[in-house]
């Protein structure tokens, strides 16, 4: 029997998950709850190491102060003896309040990793347990074997937390928190939790924080791209009846009517596969986003809204046709 190639051993959970997480309607908020929430019409202007070191040293002594002062003075808390605070959350601070950009330090991360590391660190530590009474002496070996484990959980569920591994350590190699048992798994949560809360607030002062909720990619049930003769649908955020939109699927799948277009609404884009934007492009859709919200009535952007490559959006306008000039060059 021939083995499969290495890059097909693969397992995507996203695959099944996307399809049930809501979109993100953030952007519907107002403005002073949406701009803690990590949405922008336009992206946060980059700032210098030194104001970005100040917010990372804020952030985490006020991340890890409202975590502590909960542990300690929280109701129902105290009566579990939890201590001072989880050690792995200061490493969770410096992804968190520091390098707030990367996917490790997004919320999905943070949280779910992190509980997941503790659900598995508790797990492999209570099974050493029952098999034999004299836990102490397997300490050395529960502890990279939670690690392992955690790592392998948090893979397999896209979300990887670097600080999760240390969180899977300490279920097996701290008394103290051994002590907790399943009550570890929900006081990581709930810092977890809180150390984004305040991230939302610090991190969005000056910089931009979450990237995103869940993943970068496509969530949400998918909806079908319009076909020719349906630019009104486009223009009034394509919005199809129910019926064309499932026609439209039908010919998804029957591998029909795929042309090569660009359909953008108020809050989807559509582009063909394989399709990537440069900085320009990405810029001038996000100024089409706006302007289809009602957010900007102007028709050309600010000359600081120019591209690194020096072609502005307007120029870069002419270089996206229309559905319907791209229409009229087919039929000639």
């Amino acid at each position: 029997m021939k083995l499969p190639a290495a890059k097909d051993v693969h397992f995507d959970i996203d695959q099944y998950l996307n399809r049930f997480v809501p979109r993100n309607r953030i952007n519907r908020l107002p403005k002073p709850l949406s701009r803690f929430l990590g949405y922008r019409e336009k992206p946060a202007p980059p700032i210098g190491n030194i104001i970005q070191a100040t917010w990372a040293l804020v952030g985490a002594f006020c991340g890890l102060t409202v975590v502590t002062a909960v542990y300690k003075f929280g109701p129902g808390i105290a009566k579990y003896n939890p201590p001072v605070i989880v050690a792995s959350l200061g490493a969770a601070a410096v992804l968190n309040y520091n390098v707030i950009a990367t996917p490790l330090a997004q919320p999905r991360n943070a949280v779910v990793g992190n509980t997941l590391a503790a659900l598995t660190g508790v797990c492999v530590a209570k099974l050493f347990m029952l098999l034999d009474d004299d836990f102490d002496a397997y300490r050395w070996l529960a502890g990279p074997l939670c690690c392992g484990c955690a790592s392998w959980a948090m893979t397999m569920t896209n979300t990887v937390y670097p600080p999760g591994g240390a969180t899977a350590i300490l279920a097996a190699t701290d008394p103290t928190v051994g002590a907790l048992g399943w009550m570890f798994v929900p006081l990581v949560l709930l810092g977890s939790v809180l150390m984004v809360g305040v991230a939302l607030v610090t991190n969005n002062l000056q910089r931009q924080y979450p990237v995103y909720w869940w993943t970068a990619e496509d969530v949400g049930r998918k909806r079908a791209a319009p076909r020719d003769g349906e630019e009104e649908d486009v223009e009034s955020g394509g919005r199809g009846d129910e019926k064309r939109v499932r026609e439209e699927l039908d010919v998804e799948e029957r591998g029909e009517g795929k042309e090569r277009r660009i359909v953008i609404t108020e809050d989807r884009i559509f582009v063909p596969e394989g399709f990537h934007f440069g900085v320009v492009d990405a810029r001038f859709v996000e100024l089409l986003r706006a302007r289809l919200r009602g957010n900007d009535g102007s028709s050309r952007p600010p000359e600081s809204e120019a591209g690194s490559n020096g072609t502005d959006l307007a120029s870069s306008r002419d270089m996206l046709p229309s559905l319907k000039s791209q229409k009229s060059c087919e039929e000639r």
